[in-house]
């Protein structure tokens, strides 16, 4: 089956990842082992509710139950389905949360409820920080962000962003048909716009959607009324993977021509996207397939080079070195993007070492700096 991705993809992805210049986007069909289809959930709230209608989905019953409820039955409904779900093992070969997880990456962005990105990142020995989209009136006032309060995000501590809210709070759920569209003019003006470093990570990575379907709301909302419309022409290459758009048993010239118009329909909508034709699980199954082989060869590299003295370096750095002169080493001599840096001294140089030790570069910046500084031993 042709996926849609070619080997040029997968290796820019890759090295996006590398260079930690990628935000996945977590959806809904990640947790289909977990939880239930939001199509499934839909059907069972229709036939448990009385909902009226044809054909409705999970927005839309959620919509009914708000109206003929109240505004937080649907979200107490989806509070328990979750509450009900068994714990995960992220040992489990190719766990879609654990995958993403080991590509050690800033930021994750999530569309979903549940805590099960925050809990694999914990479970790999990092410490993720949660922060709800402040949407609504109440989340303005009531969930001051901790981007406001010095903290950066990194692949050591980790920003798990959860954009339709978390269940712990729901009135930060984004469920029902006027949930979306509130959400979708609320994050538009000036009042709730979405904190700089997550705009910033709009333009400046490499987007992975993963668990969504054409026709979800969660993905129309995202790719029309955020990714898009974000600066386009400095957008990188992205990635979405997106459900088979019929079953596999049906037509074939049906299937390719339903999948040739949502390709299309993408295209027209932001150039820079590229569409994986299949199922999370088997995408996570070979990025964790090609991944590892990246990370392999990287941990060859790494041993065939001179051991460097991290505490030497460190201190070389700091003694030989201003900071704007280590800024000027990092953007013209090693061509790392520190914009997201901290601006003290100590902390920059550690940023640095802690970038090319990642990558591993080290042998490349101690060559660099005893180049540049002939009389410190540097090696």
């Amino acid at each position: 089956m042709d996926t849609g991705l070619n080997e040029r993809d997968w290796n820019l992805l890759l090295k996006r990842i590398a260079d930690g210049k990628c935000t996945p986007f977590i959806g809904s069909a990640v947790n289909q082992a977990y939880l239930p289809r939001h199509q499934a959930l839909a059907a069972s709230w229709s036939h448990e509710f009385g909902y009226p209608l044809e054909n409705g989905d999970l927005a839309r019953v959620a919509q009914y139950l708000a109206v003929e409820y109240d505004p937080y039955f649907p979200k107490e409904e989806m509070q328990k389905q979750i509450a009900a779900a068994a714990a995960l093992d992220f040992d489990t070969l190719h766990q879609p949360h654990a995958v993403l997880a080991d590509l050690h990456l800033p930021i994750y962005v999530t569309t979903n409820y549940d805590n099960f990105m925050t809990d694999a990142l914990k479970q790999r020995k990092k410490d993720p920080r949660r922060e709800l989209c402040r949407w609504n009136p109440y989340l303005l006032r009531s969930h001051p962000s901790i981007l406001e309060t010095g903290y950066q995000p990194t692949p050591a501590n980790p920003l798990v962003y959860h954009l339709h809210g978390h269940i712990e709070s729901p009135e930060s759920l984004v469920l029902t048909e006027d949930d979306y569209l509130d959400f979708l003019v609320n994050v538009s003006s000036g009042e709730y716009n979405l904190p700089p470093r997550i705009q910033q990570a709009l333009t400046d990575s490499s987007l992975l959607f993963i668990g969504y379907r054409p026709g979800d709301w969660d993905f129309r909302i995202l790719f029309r009324g955020l990714v898009a419309a974000a600066e386009g022409g400095l957008r990188r290459i992205s990635v979405t993977v997106q459900m088979p758009p019929l079953p596999e048993d049906s037509a074939e010239p049906t299937k390719e021509k339903v999948q040739k118009y949502l390709s299309k329909y993408i295209d027209l909508t932001d150039r820079q996207m590229r569409v994986y034709w299949g199922t999370a699980e088997a995408f996570m199954a070979e990025l964790s397939r090609r991944w590892q082989g990246v990370a392999q060869a990287r941990q060859a590299y790494a041993a065939s080079q001179p051991v460097i003295d991290l505490m030497r370096l460190q201190l070389n750095l700091s003694e030989t070195f201003n900071l704007q002169e280590l800024r000027e080493m990092a953007q013209y001599e090693l061509r790392i993007d520190f914009e997201t840096f901290s601006d003290t001294k100590p902390a920059f140089i550690l940023e640095i070492v802690t970038y090319m030790q990642r990558r591993g570069r080290m042998y490349e910046l101690a060559e660099t700096c005893q180049r540049l500084r002939p009389r410190v031993e540097w090696l």
